[in-house]
């Protein structure tokens, strides 16, 4: 592979057993989401075949293995190879255990054409040590509300395997966003280890992650961050909109450039476009919290308000 590299880019894809309820409530059906990308995928890159889809977290909506066996049905659909890496929603042992088909992997790093595409576990820094000093997840669901932590081992490796790779250029995809344009989403602590380890990662042309679940463009330290659109539900915060299901297609050149384009299937009664209101903004804004939220809703319903 020595010319241009495709990649479709699915993040927060949040795959649900049948019957069971979404973590946080309202979302979208996202074995649905995924049919309905599935097929917009395949009919806009006939003329530009992919060269890989990359799955960047957040792969089922509780880290059970069900819901892993599920969306490992789903990406071995592709007649390319897929590479996923984990967000906070999935959980290491289970992730790992069930999301491997033949064509769909969990590599680190994958070097094609001039590229060394460099897949990072943004939740690293919050695991624990157990009994036997092997490196866990939190016990319970604490893991569902990281907003990414890299951890000493993790930057480390990072480093190490940045600076051994023989490719030309290195692109980082992981789910946590560095220095995330959401407040909901922002760590000051994530965004200070990122600040910190940029200045190493010499051949580092940008990032590409999703965990917002709204897509948008900027730039840190001097390099592109691309955001992935979501599955379990979208939004726009100008204007403050719901959006449907979408995803990120991704042109890496030989010179170290990168294109990107963000992509939504149509909106339908399943996932229409339509505003949201103050509430939902002011949790947005971190103005208000998910446990504060709660409890605004369920006081208007108590008085008939919901």
């Amino acid at each position: 592979m020595s010319g241009i590299v495709r990649i479709a880019q699915l993040s927060d894809t949040h795959f649900l057993a049948p019957g069971e309820e979404p973590e946080g409530g309202q979302a979208y059906d996202t074995s649905a989401a995924f049919e309905a990308v599935y097929d917009h995928i395949r009919d806009t890159t006939v003329d530009t075949p992919l060269d890989m889809v990359v799955v960047t977290g957040d792969v089922a909506d509780h880290g059970r293995d069900a819901q892993y066996r599920r969306a490992a049905d789903a990406f071995s659909r592709f007649n390319v190879p897929v590479n996923v890496c984990p967000g906070n929603h999935d959980f290491d042992d289970q992730f790992r255990a069930g999301i491997a088909r033949p064509n769909v992997n969990t590599s680190r790093v994958i070097e094609a054409g001039a590229w060394a595409f460099v897949f990072v576990d943004s939740n690293d820094g919050a695991t624990v040590q157990n009994e036997h000093g092997v490196w866990v997840d939190p016990p319970g669901e604490d893991r569902l509300h990281v907003n990414g932590s890299l951890g000493v081992r993790e930057a480390d490796w990072v480093r190490r395997i940045c600076d051994a790779t023989t490719a030309e250029h290195v692109f980082i995809w992981l789910h946590h966003p560095p220095a995330a344009t959401l407040p909901l989403c922002q760590d000051a602590d994530y965004t200070a280890e990122w600040q910190a380890l940029v200045p190493d990662v010499v051949k580092l042309r940008g990032f590409a992650g999703g965990h917002t679940h709204v897509a948008t463009d900027y730039e840190f330290e001097g390099h592109p961050v691309f955001v992935a659109p979501a599955f379990k539900n979208n939004f726009s915060m100008e204007p403050r909109q719901w959006l449907p299901p979408g995803y990120r297609t991704f042109e890496f050149h030989p010179d170290g450039s990168v294109t990107s384009d963000v992509h939504y299937v149509e909106p339908d009664e399943r996932w229409p476009i339509r505003p949201f209101g103050r509430l939902l903004h002011s949790l947005f804004m971190g103005d208000i919290n998910y446990e504060e939220m709660r409890e605004i809703i369920s006081r208007k319903a108590a008085d008939g308000g919901v």
